[in-house]
């Protein structure tokens, strides 16, 4: 029997910490880690990360009788307009991973029964769809990230020419390359504007096309592009 196996049968049981984590390094953004739980009015930490005590309501996870894939509401307050800039700039977290860790209290990091592994299965989903955002909340729809009915392939917009990579932004301040948000893999010293021309670095701009932008950068050959240039030849 596991830790967490035994801490839950058990007549005394410790309090369960609930630990969420929101990852969108997959759509260019950050990893923002959060907890729940009434009694932390402090940050926690457990398996190393550290999750700040955030109001957040969730409900929704159970699963149905006639056997289909819940789909949990998450709310999550926005009093200090933090949480909008990031809704804001990375497409409404659509995509995200969100993941519900939930663990006693007596596993967190620091206590003296500290296991980063006693930890109930964690729950995997992938946020869906914004439906609502306000000055108070911002509240999304999750779906598990194995339920793909209704999915389309390759899962993003398809376009021909136009890469949807994130490019590197130059900051004037430290005078280089800030990479903290992009997902475009160049990191050259070679700079060109979005007409393909060489240019200072202060003045990089990639034009995320596939010759002033890919090629000029990576040369020929297999390019990371983000864009789709042979849909164009599918025969309808």
């Amino acid at each position: 029997m596991t830790l967490i196996s035994e801490n839950a049968q058990s007549l005394a049981a410790d309090d369960i910490v609930h630990l969420y984590e929101l990852d969108a390094s997959v759509i260019g953004g950050g990893i923002y880690r959060f907890t729940s739980s009434a009694f932390e009015d402090a940050p926690v930490s457990f398996g190393g990360n550290v999750f700040e005590p955030t109001p957040i309501e969730t409900d929704g996870w159970e699963m149905s009788s006639q056997g289909t894939m819940p789909r949990p509401k998450l709310k999550v307050a926005n009093v200090s307009g933090v949480l909008s800039a990031v809704v804001n700039e990375f497409g409404d977290l659509v995509g995200a991973t969100f993941r519900r860790i939930r663990t006693f209290r007596r596993f967190l990091d620091g206590m003296d029964d500290t296991d980063q592994d006693a930890h109930f299965p964690v729950d995997v989903y992938r946020i869906e769809q914004k439906t609502n955002q306000n000055r108070v909340y911002i509240e999304w729809t999750l779906a598990a990230a194995m339920d793909q009915q209704g999915r389309k392939l390759p899962g993003r917009q398809v376009i021909q020419s136009a890469c949807m990579h994130t490019y590197r932004r130059y900051d004037p301040e430290t005078g280089s390359f800030d990479y903290s948000k992009a997902t475009c893999p160049y990191a050259g010293s070679a700079c060109f504007d979005a007409k393909g021309n060489a240019v200072a670095a202060s003045e990089d701009r990639c034009s995320k096309l596939l010759q002033s932008g890919c090629v000029k950068r990576f040369g020929h050959g297999d390019l990371p592009t983000r864009a789709f240039p042979g849909v164009g030849r599918a025969n309808t």
